[in-house]
């Protein structure tokens, strides 16, 4: 008997169940029912739920327009695509990246959806190669999502602008070598160069954030603050920007500059020096020519700039220097020939070529006009800085810088440079 209680009979558990299925039917049936309430209850909740999560997340695209206002724009539709030129107005799809060369300037527009309420416009400068990641919207009201512009700048420079406030938040960004810039509120122009990205605030409020760090710093209006492509942020700093590669000639001469001499002609042939001189542990450049020449010669270094500069409100020239000897009274008869002078090579908004140079001078017994030029003191270092130059040369004040040049021009003179700069605001 003990044997066979311990055996398993075949067929004994789906009898037993039979067994209760006959014996209490109203049980099953509350099981039968309960599950399926169970199952409807997961439904009813899980489709409201996914129905939830695509309103709020659901979007349509906002249209993209690019003008160009001088020049041609290539555009390529993706990695490996063909370049194709584009000119006057044209609408863009998000992730089409656009090359804009050194002698073209465009304008890109971004609408709320397919109406002409503007978004954003971002007005994109020679040299600058870019690409809207994301231009979208959310599809329903009722979501909470905000407006979504993405930019990916490779080089170049950018001046960004939103548009007015709308009902909903607009999420703006350029994504940079090393992190991104948030648009937050106002204006910034965000430069993208092979050593940083630069990012200045005209008005309102601009975030920075590292990649790498994830640090985050606030830039306001007037400020500027440096990304380097290892996500290392530098700023706030002052608002101006220095455009002039190795100024105080830390490197030398041989990085930025050329040297240059130039007769002129009156038939001389006997050029000046220039050389890097140091003393008390201060680096200048020395230019000089001497031996009692009696003819023309211009001794100097240039530095090629090739700088789209219409989208800064201000500019101008800083240097310290120092006047060693003039043999010329003044700048000459003909107020031309100063022993140290600055001139800047540029076009104006029409393209026509334009220059503007100042000069410097500690004697002119002779009183040669000089109406452009200061007089300084011998031998004592000078530190000066130019008018404002956008201000200063009204309708033809520089769009397009093309170089720098510093020299020392006359007969005999000998003069110091110390540093330089083109600050652009």
């Amino acid at each position: 008997m003990s044997q066979q209680s311990g055996c398993l009979i075949p067929g004994s558990s789906s009898a037993s169940i039979s067994a209760v299925r006959r014996k209490n039917p109203e049980a099953v049936a509350w099981a039968i029912l309960l599950g399926a309430f169970a199952v409807f209850c997961a439904i009813a909740v899980t489709i409201p739920l996914l129905a939830l999560r695509f309103r709020e997340r659901a979007t349509t695209p906002n249209r993209i327009e690019l003008i160009n206002i001088v020049g041609v724009t290539q555009v390529r539709e993706g990695e490996g695509a063909a370049w194709l030129a584009v000119s006057g107005k044209q609408e863009l799809r998000p992730g089409v990246t656009c090359l804009v060369d050194a002698n073209t300037r465009s304008m890109l527009t971004i609408y709320e959806g397919s109406s002409d309420y503007v978004l954003a416009t971002i007005h994109v400068f020679g040299g600058t190669t870019f690409r809207v990641s994301q231009a979208t919207r959310p599809r329903f009201q009722a979501s909470r999502q905000p407006i979504r512009i993405y930019v990916v700048l490779e080089a170049g420079r950018l001046r960004i602008n939103p548009g007015p406030a709308t009902g909903r938040p607009v999420d703006l960004r350029v994504w940079l070598p090393g992190g991104e810039v948030r648009i937050e509120e106002g204006s910034a122009a965000v430069e993208v160069s092979a050593d940083a990205a630069e990012i200045g605030v005209r008005s309102g409020r601009s975030l920075l954030i590292s990649a790498r760090t994830g640090e985050q710093l606030s830039i306001t209006t007037g400020e500027r603050a440096v990304l380097s492509p290892d996500g290392a942020i530098s700023g706030p700093l002052p608002g101006g920007r220095n455009l002039l590669a190795n100024g105080n000639f830390g490197a030398g001469l041989t990085l930025g500059w050329e040297i240059f001499n130039d007769q002129g002609g009156d038939g001389g042939h006997i050029d000046g020096q220039v050389r890097l001189v140091e003393e008390g542990g201060q680096r200048r450049v020395r230019f000089e020519r001497g031996g009692g020449q009696k003819d023309h010669c211009a001794t100097g270094i240039r530095q090629v700039l090739r700088r789209d500069v219409t989208d800064y409100v201000a500019l101008r020239v800083r240097a310290d220097l120092r006047l060693l000897y003039q043999s010329l009274s003044g700048g000459g008869f003909q107020g031309s020939e100063f022993p140290l002078m600055i001139k800047l090579n540029y076009r104006d908004a029409r393209g026509n070529p334009q220059h503007w140079y100042h000069g410097f001078y500690y004697t002119n017994p002779a009183g040669f006009p000089a109406p452009y030029a200061d007089q300084i003191e011998q031998n004592v270092w000078f530190a000066y800085e130019s008018p404002d130059l956008m201000a200063l040369l009204g309708d033809n004040r520089p769009a397009f810088l093309e170089s720098i040049e510093v020299y020392a021009s006359g007969h005999d003179y000998q003069a110091e440079l110390s540093e330089i700069q083109v600050v652009a605001e």
